[in-house]
């Protein structure tokens, strides 16, 4: 005999709440994560330059980092839909786009005299920012 439940199946509309709840939780505790990796590898880049901590130290934290970023990724692209998956390829190749085209303008600039060194920091903030705010619009409906 199979065993019969009393409870009533969950409406699609509950499931979907549910779902993008535990979505959610899981981009904060991700969130909380890399805040903490970066905390810890800014710790202990500063002990590395104080002489208290051997280089190899250094090294093994960046592949634990590293290691999680790339299970991170993967994690995150099996929960996401296709839709979804669909935003995040164009939103990082719009990003991508941007920043070279960015990059080659500034480099060029710098070439003549006109411009700042390139920074690699600013060069990564702006692909950051780029691809979240097209990401942002086209979960907006801006396509």
């Amino acid at each position: 005999m199979t065993h019969k439940s009393d409870a009533e199946p969950l409406s699609g509309e509950v499931k979907l709440k549910t779902r993008r709840a535990a979505f959610i939780r899981y981009l904060a505790i991700a969130a909380l994560v890399s805040f903490g990796a970066g905390l810890g590898t800014g710790f202990l880049g500063g002990l590395f330059q104080d002489g208290k901590l051997p280089i190899w130290t250094l090294y093994a934290a960046w592949a634990v980092v590293l290691a999680g970023m790339a299970w991170f990724t993967r994690d995150y692209f099996r929960r996401i839909d296709e839709l979804d998956l669909a935003d995040n390829l164009w939103s990082h190749l719009i990003g991508y786009y941007l920043t070279l085209w960015a990059f080659g303008l500034w480099y060029v600039l710098h070439d003549i005299g006109r411009a700042p060194e390139p920074s690699a920091l600013l060069v990564m903030a702006f692909m950051l920012v780029t691809t979240f705010v097209v990401y942002g619009a086209r979960k907006l409906g801006i396509r």
